[in-house]
């Protein structure tokens, strides 16, 4: 018989949002599948120029106790860099690095997003070169100098001149016929 969830688990305790069991073998998943994701991106990573030492680089990250959802942001971020990345990682100039950070930074992303690409590609060449990339991994000359600073101001949507003056809320409250639109 199927009982209730919080029939099984006890009546104390609540099911919890965040946590399902699915599973035949009763095992947690959580919703954000970490696991999951992880496993799609290696699939994608395996087919792609560099990808066996990409896979080699995020076993490493596993490896030094980063949490899955850490290794999966990670793992997220590498399939895109791949595809620009037209050289060998392990023979990488400073000129090769500076070609990928230049199309990062032409691209349309939020400034945190690239901050996360340039911090993957930082790490995955530390790795690279380096077989490690811990703290106390020196990072190599080719990618020692990508500023890692993020320019939140660039991302700021509401501007003061996008703001609504006092003078054009009250026109635009006097022309409403809803009495709901008025409550505003």
């Amino acid at each position: 018989k199927s009982r209730p969830r919080h029939l099984i688990l006890g009546s104390e305790s609540l099911p919890r949002p965040f946590k399902a069991s699915d599973s035949s073998s009763g095992e947690m998943t959580y919703i954000y599948d970490y696991s999951g994701r992880l496993r799609r991106f290696r699939r994608l990573i395996s087919k792609l120029r560099n990808g066996d030492l990409a896979l080699q680089f995020l076993d490493h990250l596993s490896a030094l106790g980063l949490s899955p959802a850490t290794v999966s942001k990670y793992a997220g971020h590498l399939p895109i860099l791949l595809r620009v990345i037209d050289f060998d990682l392990k023979k990488a100039t400073r000129s090769d690095v500076e070609r990928v950070v230049a199309w990062i930074n032409s691209q349309p992303y939020r400034e945190w997003t690239k901050h996360g690409k340039k911090l993957t590609l930082r790490k995955l060449i530390q790795y690279a070169k380096y077989g490690s990339c811990n703290k106390d991994t020196p990072l190599p000359p080719e990618v020692s100098w990508i500023s890692m600073r993020v320019n939140e101001e660039k991302d700021m949507r509401i501007t003061p001149e996008s703001l609504l003056t006092l003078e054009e809320f009250n026109s635009m409250v006097k022309v409403t016929e809803n009495p709901r639109d008025r409550a505003v």
